[in-house]
């Protein structure tokens, strides 16, 4: 049987072993720390979406009374949605809604903006997008 001292000479750590336990739990945090980064969603400014058959006039409000500002966006193209604001309720492409989205369309010819009716534009939401701010 080996003596208690060489048992606690095995037991305690060398300044090498300790060394090397306090990088692996620095890399081990560091670690998690960038996983937890990447893995938390991020609040976009803007919403990617696409308009409906029908298209979309840009507008400077938020009804159809005021004028097409800026462009009339053709069928099934990709904008985004900057955001969302209640206005005058119009029927288009996908029903009946009084909700207007304040869309980019980076690839239309001066890169217009205004608003368009949610009406006429596929969000893959039913009325507000989770995220998006409500226009001033």
């Amino acid at each position: 049987m080996e003596p208690i001292h060489e048992r606690r000479a095995l037991a305690t750590p060398t300044k090498k072993t300790a060394r090397f336990a306090r990088r692996i739990t620095a890399i081990t945090t560091t670690a998690l720390a960038v996983t937890a980064i990447a893995i938390t969603p991020a609040h976009a400014s803007w919403y990617p979406a696409t308009t409906g058959g029908s298209g979309a006039n840009l507008r400077s409000c938020a009804s159809t009374s005021c004028p097409i500002s800026a462009a009339s966006v053709p069928a099934w193209t990709g904008i985004r949605i900057v955001c969302q604001k209640v206005g005058q309720s119009v029927s288009g492409y996908y029903g009946t809604s009084n909700l207007w989205n304040y869309i980019v369309w980076e690839g239309g010819p001066g890169r217009p903006e205004g608003f368009a009716a949610d009406a006429n534009i596929n969000t893959g939401y039913s009325y507000w997008i989770p995220g998006i701010e409500v226009c001033r």
